[in-house]
């Protein structure tokens, strides 16, 4: 072909692309698959995303900024000014810092339960449960092992609170667990398991159990075990417990239970046959970091889940739904539930979903809204006496032409879940504000050194740990605003 027309088809199909681009729509369109085809336009060449600008650096010096005795004096009015390295921060510039927990128009004392049983302790020999539930941005004990090491710190308690009998994903974090090779675990969402006749899924929204060897005879044990042992990377506050349960239940055979400190035997029990739940507790004069439990069985009982708490203080526990929209409560077996919910003495509840649902566009999102509201209302009605604490999805980023910017859909799957929290009676945290808005996750991936993955969705580990302190930052604010509110009371009832 003469170079003339080399040039000519060139010229032509750079002509056609260019005409598409004008008529094209700005956003593309949408395939099946959740698949968007768009073209390049000139401002995708020539202007930059627009980002936020997060001033990372800053950010962090603000939440360092921030501890409890400096928030115990913003409620106070006490604290006027505090001086930086650069400017002075007058209180209200401090105030603004935080990210205020939100309420329902009518009822800003939803918390109000959980603040009253926190108000007991230390002193009290109570022990008062946060179960903080959420998808993989939570993975790991990332965000809630900071939250529990600061309200331990505050309030007493130790432990890394409820775990599963196995991990389904290693973590090392906050507590080193190794297994015995013949677990299996059942989990209530994901793909169905028809080996699964049953709803009795637990707290922890899945169930473990012991395989059986088809090969042995009736009247020959097989054995399973679980160990437990302090992580180097765990705060102070996790390394430790004084108190071991086995929450278990619908065994048909006896089985007998062990437990091991430190390699040597310090307690056996033969477990009688049942059909409901149960609770197997060992209490420890001093504490425990190094322990095992081991099953002899012939047939294993359904095990919901192990607590390795304080006897006394404030337990949280980390509940990772990896791929999980949080609409699970209503598939589990009530009866069950409530059951253990009781047992555990759960004050408060923290739900942090939505991010799953986010990469999937729609025109609106009132499904969720009502699914979300539906999973509020059935957790107030088993556990009537605990407050629940909605978290709204982080920024979430996709690429768009040669930058990252939040998803489009981001405002309308946030308002969603903040508009089920207030139906259902909750309160709501925008982490997305906190982050420092639309397009803020880009500055979080960029830091130096970075706060979140290169996904443009999950916190990394300094990530996860600013994230939960500008949570608890919120939360304990929160509390000494309730806890002067109540001192006032007291008083102005005694001047009557």
């Amino acid at each position: 072909m003469k170079p003339f027309k080399i040039l000519l088809f060139f010229l032509s199909v750079f002509i056609v692309l260019f005409a598409l681009t004008l008529y094209f729509p700005d956003k593309g369109i949408r395939l099946p698959g959740n698949i968007r085809f768009r073209f390049y336009t000139a401002d995708d060449i020539f202007t930059p995303p627009d980002t936020a600008k997060v001033d990372i650096q800053g950010l962090l010096k603000e939440q360092e900024l921030l501890t409890d005795s400096v928030i115990s004096e913003l409620v106070l009015d006490k604290r006027k000014s505090l001086i930086t390295d650069s400017l002075p921060l007058d209180a209200d510039s401090l105030k603004k810092i935080i990210t205020r927990i939100e309420y329902p128009p009518d009822d800003s004392t939803v918390l109000f339960p959980v603040f009253r049983a926190l108000s007991g302790l230390p002193n009290s020999q109570q022990l008062v449960r946060i179960m903080h539930y959420g998808d993989s941005q939570i993975e790991g004990d990332r965000m809630t092992s900071l939250i529990r090491n600061k309200l331990q710190s505050r309030f007493g308690g130790s432990g890394i609170g409820l775990v599963p009998a196995t991990q389904l994903y290693p973590n090392s974090l906050s507590l080193l667990q190794q297994n015995s090779d013949n677990w299996d675990r059942y989990l209530v969402y994901g793909p169905p398991d028809n080996r699964i006749e049953h709803e009795r899924f637990g707290a922890l929204a899945s169930f473990c159990m012991l395989q059986s060897d088809t090969i042995l005879s009736g009247t020959d044990s097989q054995i399973g075990w679980i160990k437990f042992n302090r992580s180097p990377l765990a705060y102070e506050n996790t390394r430790y417990f004084r108190q071991c349960r086995i929450f278990y239940g619908y065994n048909s055979e006896p089985f007998i239970n062990e437990v091991f400190e430190k390699g040597q035997r310090i307690d056996a029990a033969i477990i009688p046959p049942s059909k409901d739940f149960k609770v197997i507790r060992w209490t420890f004069d001093e504490p425990v970091s190094d322990l095992m439990v081991q099953f002899r069985y012939t047939e294993s009982p359904e095990i919901y889940g192990l607590a390795l708490d304080n006897t006394s203080g404030i337990a949280v526990d980390n509940i990772p739904l990896r791929g999980c929209a949080g609409l699970i409560f209503t598939s589990i077996d009530p009866h069950l539930l409530k059951e253990m919910y009781k047992e555990l003495n759960v004050k408060l509840f923290i739900l942090q979903f939505g991010g799953n649902v986010v990469p999937y566009i729609a025109d609106n999102y009132r499904y969720y809204e009502r699914w979300y509201y539906r999973q509020i209302l059935h957790l107030r009605e088993l556990c009537p006496g605990a407050s629940i604490l909605v978290i709204g999805v982080a920024d979430m980023s996709v690429k768009n032409g040669e930058g990252f910017e939040s998803y489009p859909n981001l405002d309308n799957v946030i308002n969603a879940i903040k508009s089920a929290a207030f139906r259902g009676g909750a309160a709501f945290w925008d982490m997305q504000k906190a982050m420092g808005g639309k397009n803020s996750m880009s500055a979080w991936v960029n830091a130096d050194p970075p706060l979140a993955t290169s996904d443009y969705v999950h916190f990394n580990k300094r990530g996860s740990v600013l994230m939960g302190q500008m949570f608890y930052n919120a939360f304990i604010y929160e509390y000494l605003l309730f806890e002067e509110a109540r001192k006032e009371q007291a008083m102005t009832l005694q001047k009557q």
